[in-house]
């Protein structure tokens, strides 16, 4: 099996490739820009269809879009809303996954101005337990402090024991606070609230 040429970096099996092939590789975390987007969808993508596997519908995963996520995202790295930031984990300059943070997105929970948000945090199945999502983690939270926020938020699916241990383990705490959200094709996605300080 050669070497993958730049444009194959970013095709699913590239990721999956040089993933593999890149364990002792530095880990590089920067601010995602625009020409990001659609590894960040990719890794997504492959992210959900692993994580949610018997969570959610099979037909809702198997029908999730690269294209439509990196529109979502290529948009989104555009305009750039006040106060929010993405980063990316690189590997050799491979994005193998990405955290985005900003204000909350649930009214009730604007009215604090101390209070940010972790919207997502994605790898690529091939990194997990590498200690990457540890490093995206911290680099999220330094992304929240940075736009003046001392407290955290974040939704997480209830059925998802994998990220709440993750979470958990990090300092966030269960808030009893829910919510029914809607996904990809209007899938129900019943998630917790968890929360966190940022003071440490």
């Amino acid at each position: 099996m050669g070497p993958l040429n730049p444009a194959e970096r970013f095709t699913p099996e590239g990721v999956r490739r040089f993933a593999n092939g890149s364990i002792g590789h530095m880990v590089e975390l920067r601010d995602a820009t625009q020409a990001d987007a659609h590894a960040i969808a990719i890794v997504l993508v492959r992210s959900w269809r692993a994580a949610y596997r018997g969570l959610l519908p099979d037909d809702v995963l198997d029908g999730l879009s690269v294209p439509d996520r990196e529109q979502f995202w290529s948009d989104v790295l555009t305009t750039r809303p006040p106060h929010t930031r993405a980063v990316v984990a690189t590997i050799e300059g491979t994005v193998v996954g990405f955290a985005a943070t900003g204000p909350p997105l649930v009214q009730a929970d604007r009215a604090d101005p101390d209070l940010g948000d972790l919207y997502a945090l994605y790898l690529a199945p091939d990194v997990w337990r590498r200690g990457i999502g540890t490093q995206l983690h911290a680099a999220a939270l330094d992304r929240l402090r940075s736009c003046g926020f001392t407290r955290a938020g974040l939704w997480v699916l209830d059925t998802n024991e994998r990220a709440l241990r993750f979470y958990l383990r990090r300092g966030w705490t269960d808030t009893g606070r829910s919510q029914l959200d809607r996904g990809p094709g209007g899938v129900e996605l019943h998630e917790r609230r968890l929360r966190r300080d940022l003071s440490d």
